[in-house]
């Protein structure tokens, strides 16, 4: 890690290693395993096996590596719909922060999701009940998903695969992260067959905000939504305007059935 002016982060994810293992390792003087000094010996694949495991000759032993690195080409490839591991930030004892992803970032997030320093940059928050999985907050544009709007920050929790949103009835709200929409905040219906996302808003203006389709091949990353931080509550006098005009239909409704009761009756 000195001679490659790498931190913890950037190994763990370069490496595809646990979050947090090599700073407890670290912290309690603890050996690695077998899996893990191979996952790291085909990673770095400068990295000479003898000196690592016996400090014997230079760390530096390229000629030894036309192999390994064969092998993480095809250990690294993904399929369409998983995801490699992701960045996450740690707080000195280890503790998992949530890293802030604010609108005014969002275009550079796209190509710097994967990057450890760029990601070390962001600004972070620490929240109880946020433990224990991967988290990221997305400050939101747009008002598709109300009561979020415009300035509001929805925190996700990572997800691995897109098996992991159960098919046509799940419904549930996603974080995504695509090639060509940007960050997104929307109800998400899988259709594994198609290999595409059905996307839904919440706002019923269904011609300012339709539901759309996004292919699997263009979705970066996805983050299952769970919680929001409102900065203010919107006005509810537009949820009261259609309450109102509802109410005015039924009563004309009732009316008009009152009145043609003759005719209506078989």
């Amino acid at each position: 890690m000195s001679e490659k002016g790498l931190n913890d982060n950037r190994l763990t994810t370069e490496a595809g290693l646990s979050v947090g293992l090599i700073g407890k390792a670290r912290k309690v003087r603890k050996g690695l395993h077998s899996d893990t000094i191979e996952k790291i010996l085909h990673c770095y694949s400068d990295l000479n096996p003898a000196w690592f495991l016996l400090n014997s000759g230079d760390w530096n032993n390229a000629h030894l590596n036309a192999q390994p690195n064969a092998q993480l080409s095809e250990k690294n490839t993904t399929k369409t719909g998983e995801f490699k591991p992701i960045v996450v930030t740690m707080d000195r004892d280890e503790k998992e922060l949530i890293t802030i992803v604010p609108t005014k970032v969002a275009a550079g997030y796209l190509n710097g999701y994967g990057d450890p320093e760029y990601i070390e940059r962001l600004p972070v928050i620490s929240a109880p009940g946020f433990s224990g999985a991967l988290h990221r907050g997305f400050e939101i544009r747009g008002h598709s998903m109300p009561p979020i709007h415009t300035g509001s920050i929805s925190v996700g929790r990572y997800v691995e695969s897109l098996d992991d949103i159960k098919g046509r009835y799940n419904r549930r709200v996603y974080i995504i992260v695509s090639k060509y929409d940007g960050i997104v905040l929307k109800r998400v219906i899988n259709v594994p067959d198609e290999q595409k996302l059905i996307l839904i808003s919440d706002n019923p203006n269904k011609k300012e905000f339709p539901n759309y389709t996004i292919d699997y091949e263009d979705v970066l990353e996805i983050w299952y939504w769970r919680a929001a931080l409102i900065r203010e509550l919107p006005d509810p006098s537009n949820f009261y305007d259609r309450m109102n005009e509802m109410e005015s239909d039924i009563t004309l409704l009732k009316q008009f059935i009152n009145q043609n009761k003759a005719k209506l009756t078989p």
